[in-house]
């Protein structure tokens, strides 16, 4: 394997107050040996100890590779591990000192299957593996969930087959393969893709997917399983046209509720953004479709669940130069909270929330012809922007987790051929917002 530890840099934090930049704790950085490599990030997990986990689709040699990275909690290169996949890639932390890759292959009779690799998170030796199928997660590397900790501890997979399923491919501690969990639609429907899985606090789990009914309508669906692997409830968001146009994030509480997110096609053939919040028996509690987005030319990027029990989102505005709105609503109502529309200038693609309610999103932006450069933006927890980073020497899109050491960012080096980890504080005094955000920061607030 050809891989080697790049000399870590570590910076001090000692930006003279008449500069306004946001400079980082460490940084550590990931290097192959050999040219010419495309590196793309897809997640990242800080465990208990401080240690970071990142996972990246690689291309090389003409396939794609999950790379799963480790560095220490000062930002050290500890070890890398990778396999050829066929599509999607995800990864877990598991309890005992254990990380989770798991990627989309190709099994037996070149029918697409789920490969599953637990490695030791100390020295990266590989515990067990296993290839389970057939069965799809997905073909485009979206950063979405594919594997979650369930309530017991044991690994829960999402997965689609043929064509009218939804799977939870389900291990426990030692790799043995358990019953899976599934859930059919009927003959004259069918499931086109997945979206996200997340863990409930019951033991069972909830998977979103987009389907297609009967009529020809799609719809996003979200099916949740108890913890017997049976089914609670189907439920079916058809947005206004019956045309799902991807399958919607979802994200869950304590209370076993779950909101989901997505922008099917309005009336008008337009993609409408909007969040819907369902209880733990099903019920639809509320629908709200977001305000202020361009016709057309909108998306959900990314949703993450406030610790009251609010819900965030971001909302991709294409159509909108400053690119992005974010949003909190009120858990019991689905009512805007705030809706903070600053001039950014980058198209988001991930977000992070720290146990101080403080918000950061990450994307990309363009930056002349063929390039593309990081960004990241920080909101405290009302909503209002503190501090940005535009210097972070990545060059796409970028993963972004909260722990309490900090935010923790991994993105793709200037050539493309390295994964970068950047560590911020996320308490720090929020001295750059009248400096940085001026000229059109605007925050709408509906109050609760």
């Amino acid at each position: 394997m050809l891989f080697r530890a790049s000399a870590l840099l570590t910076l001090a934090l000692s930006a003279s107050p008449a500069v306004a930049r946001w400079l980082p704790e460490w940084i550590g950085i990931w290097t192959y040996d050999e040219p010419v490599r495309r590196v793309t990030p897809v997640g990242i997990r800080v465990a208990g100890d401080g240690g970071v986990f990142g996972i990246a689709d690689v291309i090389h040699h003409n396939r794609s590779h999950a790379a799963l990275l480790h560095f220490g909690s000062g930002g050290g290169f500890a070890w890398a591990r990778e396999f050829a996949v066929d599509g999607e890639v995800g990864i877990e932390l598991l309890p005992g000192g254990r990380v989770a890759l798991v990627g989309q292959t190709v099994g037996t009779g070149s029918a697409l299957a789920v490969t599953v690799r637990v490695y030791d998170a100390a020295n990266g030796d590989l515990l067990w593996e296993r290839q389970t199928g057939p069965g799809t997660i997905g073909a485009v590397h979206s950063g979405r969930r594919h594997a979650v900790v369930g309530a017991n501890g044991d690994l829960l997979v999402r997965a689609y087959g043929g064509g009218r399923e939804v799977i939870v491919f389900r291990y426990d501690a030692a790799g043995n393969a358990l019953p899976e969990w599934r859930s059919v639609v009927s003959a004259s429907d069918a499931i086109s893709g997945l979206g996200e899985i997340v863990a409930l606090p019951d033991g069972g789990a909830a998977v979103t997917s987009e389907g297609v009914a009967g009529d020809g309508r799609r719809g996003q669906v979200t099916v949740r399983f108890d913890a017997a692997g049976r089914v609670v409830f189907s439920d079916v968001e058809f947005g206004e046209s019956g045309a799902a146009q991807g399958p919607a994030r979802l994200v869950s509480y304590a209370d076993g509720t779950i909101a989901a997110a997505a922008a099917p096609e309005s009336l008008f053939g337009e993609t409408q953004s909007q969040v819907w919040k369902l209880a733990a028996d099903g019920r639809r509690l509320w629908t709200r479709v977001l305000p202020d987005a361009s016709p057309g030319s909108n998306a959900i990027s990314a949703l993450a669940p406030a610790a009251d029990g609010d819900v965030l989102v971001v909302m991709a505005d294409f159509g909108n130069e400053k690119n992005f709105h974010l949003l909190r609503l009120d858990g019991a109502s689905g009512a805007v909270v705030w809706n903070v529309d600053p001039p950014a200038g980058f198209s988001p693609s991930t977000l992070g929330v720290a146990a101080n309610g403080r918000v950061l999103v990450g994307g990309f932006a363009l930056a002349g012809v063929g390039r593309v450069t990081s960004r990241v933006v920080e909101f405290d927890a009302g909503g209002r922007p503190c501090r940005r980073s535009e210097d972070l020497a990545m060059f796409g899109t970028v993963a972004v987790t909260a722990s309490p050491d900090g935010w923790t960012v991994l993105g793709p080096s200037e050539n493309l051929n390295d994964a970068v980890v950047r560590r911020y504080d996320a308490d720090g005094t929020c001295t750059e917002s009248d400096t940085v955000f001026v000229d059109g920061f605007e925050t709408v607030a509906a109050g609760r």
